[in-house]
């Protein structure tokens, strides 16, 4: 479960399958080994190891997408890992729309996704657009259902201000005490495969359902 923009809730239907598509994506990075290095522009990702990338993944994909899983407690490292999924989402769809032999589904995935929460307020584009401005703005409103705002980008803003300052302004922004502290896992090699064939299960679930 996890606390969104629109209440606490887990994905689904084409939302979810959008969600568990990048994820299962970013997972088959990991096993061809291109994870690690691949840079998001999301410093509280970008700067994991492969294994905390990994334990944050299953972390933010169980949330999203199981029911069983109680409420998750927000933090920069896990929001920013939502981030860096929508981030990917951006990224294949670009490579998309620059080879279409690929003949991809991201854009309908996209399409189907945006539909269900709500396209009536701006014009959704068909999925053959290729104005990659245009389905920037369609991923962003996906993710900010998801997330309160951006600020997992905001760490050195807070730890550079005297503990004082720094505790003013989180209570401010509503901020929590730790949001900015907690420390991702980092799983070792085994407990990676691990994680990431029962999270490849889990996305395969939703994408193609028995």
């Amino acid at each position: 479960m996890w606390r969104t923009q629109i209440g606490d809730r887990i994905l689904d239907g084409a939302e979810a399958i959008l969600f568990a598509k990048a994820l299962s994506s970013l997972l088959n990075e990991a096993i061809m080994g291109t994870l690690e290095d691949y840079k998001f522009y999301i410093e509280s990702f970008d700067n994991l190891t492969f294994g905390q990338r990994i334990s944050v993944l299953a972390i933010i994909g169980n949330g999203l997408l199981r029911k069983d899983v109680p409420l998750v407690r927000l933090t920069a490292i896990l929001e920013g890992a939502i981030a860096a999924v929508f981030n990917h989402i951006e990224n294949e769809i670009g490579y998309d729309i620059d080879t279409p032999e690929s003949r991809s589904n991201w854009r309908e995935l996209v399409v189907a996704a945006r539909n269900q929460i709500g396209g009536e307020i701006e014009e959704i584009p068909e999925p053959t657009c290729t104005d990659m401005d245009k389905w920037k703005v369609e991923v962003e409103i996906l993710s900010d259902v998801i997330l309160f705002d951006t600020d997992y980008e905001d760490s050195k803003l807070y730890i550079d201000f005297p503990p004082e300052k720094s505790e003013d302004l989180r209570e401010q922004m509503d901020i929590p005490d730790d949001y900015f502290m907690a420390i991702a896992d980092d799983l070792t090699g085994e407990e990676a495969e691990a994680q990431i064939k029962e999270l490849k299960k889990l996305c395969n679930s939703i994408i193609k359902p028995s």
